[in-house]
C-alpha cells in the first residue's frame, strides 16, 4: 500500500470513528445524571475559585478539573457574546442551561476519542507496521466501549488518549534514548497520571524501556538501571503530577482518606456501596468473560487475546515491541484481577493495545504465502468488528431517542402542579425525572421501614396534592421488591406510566455498577433509554 493510499484509508477509518462517536452526542439532556460521573466533572470544576482552588474531590487528579474549569469558563464567555441577555458566570450558566456546558465538553471529548485512534495508528506503524496501525485503528474506532464513552466527559478517554501519546515517546527512548526522548516521555507519563491514577503503570514500560534500548547495549544492566536519564523523567512525572493536580500534596491527608475509603476500600474490600446487592467474581474473571467480551465484542476479543499469547511468544524470543506492550497491559489487568467494583470502563485503557496486538495478528497471518490465509483475511476482519458494530449502532439508534425521564419530566411539567408534593420511592436521583427537581416539596422513602414511613406520609394532613413517583429497572439503582410495589400502588391511582422496555420480551444486559440505563447488549425490543417510571396521585381522583 502506498503512502498516498494509507492516507486515504486512515481518513477514512477517522471519519468512521467521528460518526459513531458524535452519534447521539446530545444524549439525555437537559437531565445532567444520565451519564453518571459526567456531572461530577463539571460540578467539581465550576465548584474552584480563586478563593478555594482545591477540588476536595481525589477519586481522580486534578489535572482536568482545571482545564475543565478553562473550558467551561471559555464556553460561558463565548455564550455571553452570542446571547446579548446573559450576562452571568459559568456557574449561572450552568443553572440556566446546563445542557450547552454538558455539549461544549462532550464535542471536546469526542475529538479526544477521535485522536486516539490516530495515534494508535501512529503507534502501530512505529512499533510494527503502517498494515497493522491501520487496522488496529479500524478496530479501536468500532470499539463498542470506546465510542460508547466518547461521547461523554468521562476521563477514561483523555486518559487513553495521553497513555498513546506517551507510549511513542516510550517507543522513542527505546528507538533513540535521547534525553529530550526520556524528558517527553516523563511529561506525557505525569499528565496521563493526573487524568486517571492507572496512568502511572505507564512508568513500567517506560522502565522497560530505558533497560530494553539498543544503544548502548553493550551496557550492563546495573550501569543502565542507575542512568540518570530515566530518573529525570520518573522526577518530571512525579512534578507534573503535582503541578497540574497540587492538592494531591497541599491536602494529602484528605486525598488519602478518600483514596484509601473510595478507591482501595470500595474497589477491592467492600465493594460498591450504592449496589451492596451486585455480587460478582473478581476482576481477573469478569472483566475477561464480561467487560472486555462487552467492549470490544466476543469475535474481536478472541483475536485480541490470541494477539496477546503471540506477543508473549515473540517477546519471549527478544521482540522488544511485544515485550514493551505486554509490560503495560498485564500489570494493569494485574490491578484490575483482584477488583470487587468492576465498572466495565476500567477496561478502556487497554483495548488500544488490544487492539494493536490483535491487528497484528491478523496482517501476521495474511502476510503469509499460503493462499487460504490470504482468501480469508477480509472476512476475518469483517467478522471481527461485526459484534461490537451492530451493538453500537443499535446503542446509538437508542441514544438518539428520548430517555424515559425525558419523557415523563414533559409529562409532569404539564400535568402537575408545582406546589404538589413528591414521594419517590428510593433516595438515589438517577432513576427520576429531572423535571422534579423543579418541585420543591420532595420527600424519599427512608431505606428503612418504608411502608411504615408510606402510611404515616398518606396520613399526613395538607392541602397539596401528593404523587408518588416510582422509577423500577433491572439494575439495582432502580430495583424494586415486590411487597414493597404492591404497597405502592395500593396507595393511588395510577395515571402515568412509560417503559423503555418490556421485562417479559427482553432481558438486555447492563453494566451492573453503573447507573447508565443503556444496554451493553440485548438491544433487540428496547424502544427507549432509562427506567420504568410510573406515576399515582395519592389522594383524590381524576373525573
Amino acid at each position: 500500500m502506498t503512502r498516498k493510499q494509507s492516507a486515504f484509508v486512515l481518513l477514512g477509518i477517522l471519519t468512521l470513528a467521528a460518526l459513531v462517536r458524535l452519534w447521539g452526542i446530545g444524549y439525555g439532556l437537559p437531565c445532567t445524571y444520565c451519564r453518571p460521573d459526567e456531572d461530577r466533572l463539571i460540578t467539581t470544576s465550576l465548584r474552584l475559585s480563586r478563593q478555594d482552588p482545591n477540588p476536595h474531590y481525589f477519586i481522580w487528579p486534578g489535572l482536568f478539573f482545571y482545564l475543565s474549569r478553562g473550558v467551561l469558563e471559555a464556553a460561558a464567555g463565548a455564550y455571553r457574546l452570542l446571547v446579548s441577555d446573559f450576562t452571568g458566570s459559568s456557574l449561572d450558566l450552568y443553572r440556566a442551561d446546563p445542557a450547552f456546558l454538558h455539549l461544549v465538553l462532550r464535542y471536546i471529548f469526542c475529538a479526544f476519542g477521535v485522536a486516539s485512534v490516530f495515534f494508535l495508528y501512529r503507534l502501530g506503524k512505529k512499533m510494527f507496521s503502517a498494515a497493522s496501525g491501520l487496522l488496529a485503528a479500524f478496530f479501536l474506532s468500532l470499539s463498542f466501549l470506546h465510542a460508547r464513552d466518547s461521547h461523554f466527559a468521562m476521563l477514561d478517554i483523555p486518559a487513553t488518549l495521553l497513555a498513546l501519546i506517551c507510549f511513542l515517546r516510550i517507543w522513542h527512548v527505546y528507538r533513540r534514548g535521547k534525553w529530550s526522548d526520556y524528558l517527553r516521555a516523563g511529561l506525557w507519563c505525569g499528565l496521563a497520571l493526573s487524568t486517571k491514577y492507572y496512568g502511572g503503570l505507564l512508568l513500567i514500560p517506560l522502565a522497560a524501556a530505558h533497560l530494553f534500548r539498543s544503544a548502548p547495549s553493550t551496557a550492563p544492566i546495573v550501569k543502565k538501571w542507575f542512568a540518570p536519564r530515566f530518573w529525570v523523567a520518573l522526577l518530571l512525572s512525579i512534578a507534573v503530577l503535582a503541578v497540574t493536580s497540587p492538592y494531591l500534596f497541599l491536602d494529602a491527608a484528605s486525598a488519602w482518606r478518600q483514596i484509601r475509603e473510595d478507591i482501595f476500600t470500595s474497589q477491592f474490600v467492600e465493594g460498591f456501596d450504592l449496589v451492596p446487592g451486585v455480587q460478582t467474581a473478581r476482576g481477573w474473571l469478569y472483566h475477561l468473560t464480561f467487560s472486555l467480551r462487552r467492549a470490544l465484542g466476543w469475535p474481536l476479543e478472541i483475536i485480541c487475546l490470541l494477539g496477546v499469547v503471540l506477543a508473549w511468544v515473540r517477546g519471549w524470543r527478544g521482540d522488544t515491541a511485544s515485550r514493551l506492550i505486554l509490560a503495560f497491559l498485564l500489570p494493569f489487568y494485574a490491578v484490575l484481577s483482584p477488583q470487587k467494583s468492576c465498572f466495565i470502563r476500567y477496561t478502556t485503557m487497554l483495548l488500544p493495545f488490544l487492539c494493536l496486538l490483535g491487528a497484528e495478528l491478523v496482517v501476521r497471518l495474511g502476510s503469509r504465502k499460503s493462499r487460504f490465509a490470504r482468501l480469508i483475511i477480509i472476512p476475518l476482519i469483517l467478522l471481527a468488528v461485526y459484534d461490537s458494530a451492530l451493538r453500537l449502532v443499535r446503542h446509538n439508534i437508542l441514544l438518539s431517542r428520548p430517555d424515559t425521564r425525558e419523557l415523563a419530566s414533559r409529562w409532569m411539567e404539564t400535568n402537575i402542579p408545582r406546589n404538589s408534593l413528591l414521594l419517590f420511592r428510593n433516595p438515589l436521583i438517577f432513576g427520576r425525572p429531572f423535571a422534579s427537581f423543579g418541585y420543591p416539596h420532595r420527600v424519599s422513602l427512608p431505606a428503612e421501614n418504608k411502608v411504615e414511613f408510606l402510611d404515616d406520609f398518606l396520613s399526613f394532613s395538607t392541602n397539596e396534592k401528593k404523587y408518588l413517583i416510582i422509577d423500577e429497572h433491572p439494575l439495582d439503582y432502580s430495583s424494586l421488591s415486590l411487597r414493597l410495589k404492591d404497597a405502592l400502588t395500593e396507595a393511588g391511582e395510577l395515571i402515568y406510566r412509560v417503559e423503555g422496555f418490556d421485562e417479559k420480551k427482553t432481558w438486555p444486559i447492563y453494566d451492573p455498577f453503573d447507573a447508565y440505563y443503556v444496554p451493553l447488549s440485548g438491544f433487540k425490543g428496547v424502544r427507549f433509554p432509562g427506567p420504568a417510571i410510573e406515576i399515582y396521585r395519592l389522594e383524590g381522583r381524576e373525573d
